[in-house]
């Protein structure tokens, strides 16, 4: 978006009316802001953006039929110039990441108050990035991460099938039992390969593993 003080079409997106309907009141408040449509879902919300053209779109990430994540991958691939900031409960590291890698410009947690939410809207449509230090913490941790990552591809070549299988599975989210279920394994055996892929990679949070598996290609970002 051009030129100091223009306005900023926004759009929301929220499967929570009264929370999206308390944002719209904030920003309706705004001389310099418009809210252009809101939707429910980002299935709702894509063949909007092509009718609106909001500059920005604010979105939960949680949400049914498509979250915010698939939503922010299929906008800004159909409008590169588009900018997403997320405005969610989700505090997970691996969201953050998935969501920053995805293009989204900025992540707050809806325990922002008015005037952050406010200057994050006006930052993102000019161009910036704005991270909570919750989640800047997480992309910074990320980067660090990219920093060693040569040292750990080495190590990753020594994973056995069985283990990068069990990494992907538990980058996707599943328990030992799910994974010992899905293998047809016992727990026991899925907690020992666990524990091994930590050691070789030298990580000891699945925070950090799921970070591994998507640069890894093991995950997608959908």
């Amino acid at each position: 978006m051009d030129g100091a003080g223009a306005e900023i079409r926004v759009m929301l997106v929220d499967d929570h009316a009264i929370e999206r309907q308390g944002v719209r009141s904030l920003l309706e408040s705004q001389p310099d802001i418009t809210v252009v449509a809101e939707a429910g879902d980002g299935l709702e919300a894509l063949p909007l953006v092509g009718q609106c053209r909001p500059h920005l779109v604010v979105t939960e990430t949680i949400m049914p039929r498509m979250n915010g994540l698939e939503l922010t991958g299929q906008l800004l691939r159909r409008y590169p110039g588009l900018k997403v900031l997320v405005l969610t409960r989700n505090d997970r590291e691996d969201c953050v990441l998935r969501l920053v890698q995805a293009g989204a410009s900025g992540y707050l947690l809806k325990t922002v108050d008015s005037k952050e939410l406010l200057a994050a809207i006006r930052a993102v449509a000019r161009g910036g990035r704005v991270l909570q230090p919750g989640a800047l913490e997480a992309v910074l941790g990320d980067y660090f991460q990219r920093v060693r990552e040569p040292a750990r591809r080495r190590v990753a070549a020594e994973l056995t099938p069985r283990e990068r299988e069990i990494l992907k599975l538990i980058a996707e989210g599943h328990t030992n039992q799910d994974i010992a279920d899905l293998l047809s394994l016992s727990r026991k055996t899925v907690e020992t390969h666990r524990s091994n892929i930590m050691d070789k990679l030298n990580m000891h949070k699945v925070t950090d593993l799921v970070r591994y598996a998507i640069r890894d290609g093991l995950v997608g970002l959908d």
